[in-house]
């Protein structure tokens, strides 16, 4: 079993980070978020508590869509009930609203692949720990 460890990202006092990016990922250094970013996290991680609290396991899938990179992340729980996140590189951050949580998938768009993958440790770290 391989076992992957990363630090929890500090959140930084500005609502959006100067170089665009979801996550700050200097090397050697401790990750950061926007104080946005910070909140559309929190707000994705209780979503996914509202619709599988207990949550178990974590699959992800890398793709592309066209031209974009993409990872296709279930989040499933008891009973086979699962959250369905399509987390695709455009350039820019975006979240879903808070009527598209209603929706069986959510569709996030991240800055470049370095947001995505840590994106999906991320839920790795709050679903299964």
């Amino acid at each position: 079993m391989m076992t992957l460890k990363y630090p929890a990202p500090q959140t930084e006092a500005v609502p959006v980070l100067p170089d665009g990016n979801v996550f700050t990922l200097p090397p050697q250094g401790e990750p950061r978020v926007s104080a946005t970013t910070r909140e559309n996290l929190q707000r994705l991680n209780a979503q996914i508590r509202r619709r599988l609290p207990g949550a178990t396991t974590i699959t992800c899938h890398p793709h592309r869509v066209g031209l974009s990179s993409c990872a296709a992340v279930t989040v499933e729980g008891r009973l086979r009930r699962a959250v369905n996140i399509l987390i695709t590189v455009s350039g820019q951050e975006s979240w879903p609203d808070a009527e598209e949580y209603e929706h069986p998938r959510w569709y996030i768009t991240v800055t470049d692949t370095a947001d995505m993958v840590y994106l999906v440790l991320w839920l790795h770290g709050v679903v299964v720990h």
